[in-house]
């Protein structure tokens, strides 16, 4: 008897092997064609978004710089690109027109959606930081408090204890100030790109509670 298949037993043993994992075969690859088909029209989407969202940031900043009418340029980035960067930095820009104005309550609300929708840590917390001063220009000093407790941005951090210290001067807390005062200059003193006056009115700040 021969020890090799005929050319008959051979195709019924690739037919019957077919049979038994011919399906799951082709599903698999369909699955990986269209896997890859969908993580390059992914990419190219939002490529495609994010350029466009920054194009329509460009104009927004443009436009505001020459005094011109924003509103629908605002408009266009909210509904189009609500979860963007750039409509988190055009809400920070819309918080600080607010401010100026000592529209208190519109800035907060910028604020609290920046702080929502940020996509990183940093932009996060400088939307709650803020926040925070806006809180503190309202005497809501508690509200304040709980708010910088929330930041953990290293960026921020003499900013958050110099704010702090400005609360518990309010609060009449001096011990407490002078220890945020104190955390605050040393945190400035370890990070070079402060400014020179910034670093000399935190001590001060410090001077001014040492009994």
């Amino acid at each position: 008897m021969s020890d090799y298949l005929s050319d008959e037993e051979q195709a019924e043993r690739l037919k019957q092997w077919w049979d038994d994992n011919g399906t799951s075969l082709i599903v698999g690859l369909i699955v990986a064609i269209v896997a890859v088909v969908g993580w390059r029209y992914y990419n190219e989407y939002t490529t495609n978004q994010r350029e466009a969202a920054s194009d329509l940031y460009e104009a927004y900043l443009e436009a505001k710089a020459l005094g011109q009418p924003v509103d629908s340029l605002l408009s266009q980035l909210d509904e189009e690109y609500s979860g963007s960067s750039y409509r988190t930095f055009s809400l920070l820009h819309r918080a600080a027109d607010e401010v100026r104005e000592e529209n208190w309550e519109v800035a907060r609300a910028h604020l609290v959606v920046a702080g929502e929708i940020a996509q990183s840590d940093l932009l996060r917390d400088v939307a709650r930081f803020r926040l925070a001063k806006i809180d503190f220009q309202l005497d809501e000093l508690d509200t304040a408090l709980a708010t910088l407790g929330s930041i953990g941005s290293d960026g921020l951090i003499a900013e958050v204890a110099e704010l702090t210290g400005d609360i518990h001067v309010a609060r009449g807390d001096n011990d407490l100030a002078r220890d945020a005062y104190q955390a605050a200059v040393d945190e400035a003193k370890r990070d070079p790109s402060r400014p020179f006056l910034g670093t000399e009115l935190l001590e001060l700040k410090l001077k001014s509670l040492v009994e």
